[in-house]
């Protein structure tokens, strides 16, 4: 929702029989540096991989810093599919055919590891304000010192989890969690479609991957308990070992805590302190202690 404009619209007209007819579709505007999403929907588009994204009608570059999308509105098979593990695993299997296959990103005017850096002294700085308060956890007290380190030895972590293979130097969709995919039914099978191309980039691919364990495993009980299972269902699909190394955990959950460096972690403290119910303000600090839990175990196990 970072685009200056969204809107869903229905156009209804009559065919040459004069039969009414409707199409529906989503109208994107985007603006500076969001004009990147246009050139993604490019990318897949020529590389074939509609499939695992909403198809792009129209492409207009109005000017250089300014597009405009129209997209195919996808029709949900489901609310929430994701109680079916299932469901989860095709999602996992359908990000491997992307971290597999996935055409260049442009990037070249986005410095992502620079705004990361930026992203992490912000959270931090917020959970120290956060840990000061009254009601600050006992987990945000523990979690200062993880946080430290972590944060101090970002860019040497960041480097080695970008060289880590097989899984480095890929193509990520980059902010996987269940409000950016649908699951819909096409020829008589549901398939998973990715939403929201704006974070995309080249990167690794558990950064991925541990974006949408870790969020789902939030909302979902089930896909908290099959953790490890989904995880190798991923390396299968994959063609790869569905062992669990210690490198690879070490690697998997550095790609976590970079996720809730990005931003995740900071926004759950934010509504924690400043939602507008009791409710609101539970549910930001229950997700900021599922965050703060990647971050310590990210920090132990790459100590």
């Amino acid at each position: 929702m970072e685009a200056r404009c969204v809107e869903r619209i229905i156009a209804r007209y009559r065919d040459g029989a004069g039969r009414d007819k409707r199409v529906s579709f989503v109208a994107k505007q985007l603006q500076g540096a969001l004009v990147r999403e246009a050139y993604v929907y490019e990318a897949l588009r020529d590389n074939g991989m509609c499939n695992i994204s909403p198809h792009a009608y129209v492409i207009d570059h109005l000017q250089r810093k300014e597009a405009l999308l129209l997209l195919e509105d996808v029709p949900r098979s489901c609310t929430w599919p994701w109680r079916d593990p299932a469901a989860a695993r095709s999602v996992l299997q359908r990000l491997a055919q992307l971290h597999l296959a996935g055409p260049k990103i442009p990037t070249e005017e986005w410095d992502y590891e620079s705004e990361l850096q930026r992203s992490a002294l912000a959270t931090l700085d917020l959970l120290d304000i956060m840990r000061r308060s009254r009601d600050g956890s006992s987990l945000v007290k523990r979690s200062i010192r993880p946080l430290n380190r972590l944060i101090g030895s970002l860019p040497a972590r960041r480097a080695a989890l970008l060289q880590y293979p097989p899984y480095h130097n890929t193509t990520i969709h980059g902010d996987v969690h269940s409000g950016n995919v649908i699951l819909r039914r096409r020829r008589g099978q549901s398939e998973p479609v990715f939403i929201d191309w704006g974070r995309a980039r080249c990167g690794s691919a558990l950064e991925d991957v541990s974006s949408w364990l870790q969020s789902l495993g939030y909302w979902e009980p089930e896909a908290r308990r099959r953790h490890d299972s989904l995880l190798r269902d991923y390396l299968r699909a994959r063609a790869a070992e569905d062992s669990l190394p210690s490198d690879l955990r070490a690697a998997y959950w550095m790609a976590g805590a970079s996720n809730a460096l990005a931003g995740a972690l900071r926004y759950h403290c934010w509504c924690a302190m400043n939602a507008t119910t009791i409710r609101a303000r539970a549910a930001g600090a229950h997700a900021a202690e599922g965050w703060l839990r990647v971050i310590v175990r990210a920090d132990a196990l790459s100590a």
